[in-house]
This record gives structure tokens, sequence and C-alpha cells, in this order.
């Protein structure tokens, strides 16, 4: 497994009024999980997901802002949870994520003191579709979010540094690979590439301090 930690920081600041930032990222690669049984029991699991309420913030419907509508999988995040699902795969995945998230936290020599809950849906993208910008939270208890990559081809997911979005934004681009996991702190814009052919399918979820919502889990 291939460990890696990517950062937008920024230059040492020459008064107090300029800006100054750390944003963190982790990746590996893991190669122990069946990736071909989990795409095909994700799809087999598409219309059973399709049947859960669309997710809503405020009354009103909500994606995640990724743009993928009410007709997928991403759209129903809130109501289900993907590691409630039982095979030995995900047993995999719930130790795969706390093994990297133990991993990052140890690059960055932060020792939490918290429980540590998680919400985990899917996302079944086919030809043409696109995750738009978008992030995950930006609250004062927000924490990690992460993806990892199911099966994919020719797609790169691309992060953008909070602090500078807009006249020349700084953006770190990473190749989906199948086995790619990435932690990344939950206020880091993010969107993807179209997609050419096939379906890219990936498991997503968020990291909480504190449970949020019916479907958390705890896995730590």
């Amino acid at each position: 497994m291939l460990d890696l930690l990517y950062k937008f920081v920024s230059e040492k600041k020459n008064n107090p009024l300029a800006p100054e930032w750390k944003y963190y990222m982790w990746e590996s690669i893991d190669k122990d999980i069946d990736y071909n049984f989990l795409k095909e029991f994700i799809l087999a699991k598409e219309k059973e997901i399709l049947s859960k309420p669309i997710s809503q913030y405020d009354g009103q419907f909500t994606d995640g802002h990724t743009g993928l509508g009410k007709d997928s999988l991403t759209s129903r995040f809130q109501n289900y949870n993907f590691l409630k699902f039982e095979n030995k795969e995900i047993d995999k995945i719930k130790k795969l994520i706390i093994d990297t998230h133990e991993k990052f936290l140890k690059a960055l020599e932060l020792d939490i003191k918290s429980k540590f809950y998680f919400q985990c849906w899917v996302n079944v993208m086919r030809k043409g579709e696109q995750i738009k910008p978008h992030l995950h939270d930006v609250s004062p208890n927000s924490y990690l979010g992460g993806h990892l990559c199911v099966q994919c081809d020719n797609t790169s997911t691309h992060y953008i540094c909070p602090q500078n979005q807009l006249n020349n934004p700084e953006v770190l681009s990473s190749k989906n690979e199948t086995g790619k996991i990435t932690l990344f702190q939950s206020n880091i814009p993010h969107y993807t590439d179209k997609v050419s052919k096939g379906e890219r399918i990936t498991i997503a979820f968020d990291l909480f301090l504190e449970k949020k919502g019916n479907n958390n889990i705890r896995l730590i």
C-alpha cells in the first residue's frame, strides 16, 4: 500500500491581515479488497437504494450539490449507510477506513480523543455524468470526508484549495484508480471529470466526531 500526504499550505505572511492556511489530504492504494465483487454487489443494490427517500436540507431536495440529480444514488446519501450491508468485503472496507484514518492522524501528529461516526453512500455515474464542485461541511464540527474507487476509467478527482478558488484556483488533481482511498478535510471543494464510458463507481463517506443522523454508525 502506497501512502501519500498532500497539502495546500500558504506562504509565510508578512502582515497580520494577510491570509494563511493549511489543508491536508491523504491517499493510499488498497489491493486486498475484491473490487469486482463490490462492483457487482453495488449494481445489484441500485434499485433498493433508489427506493430510499431523497435527501433534504432545510426541507429542500439535495444531492449534496453534486449536480447528479434526483435519480442518482448520491441523492439518497442521508437515508441509508452502505456500511450496514453485510458481506466480507464491506468488513474489509471498514478496516481500511479505520487504518487509513489512523495513518492520517499519525502523519499529522494529531491525537484526537473522540468517538468517530461514519456516514457512507455509493456513487454510480455513467457516460456524460460528472460531479460538480461541492464540499461536504464548513460547520464548526466539520472533520473529514473520503472516498474509495471501486471502478473507474480515465477520470480524476480535482481538489480546490479553499482559500484560492476564484482568480487563479489552486487545484490538486488525483487520477482515479481502483483501490485508491482518499481522506480530505470536509471543507475542501472537489469535483470530477465527466465519465466517458462504462460506470464510475465510488464508495463515499463522511467522518464525524459526534452522531449527526440516524444512519451514522460508530466504527472506532
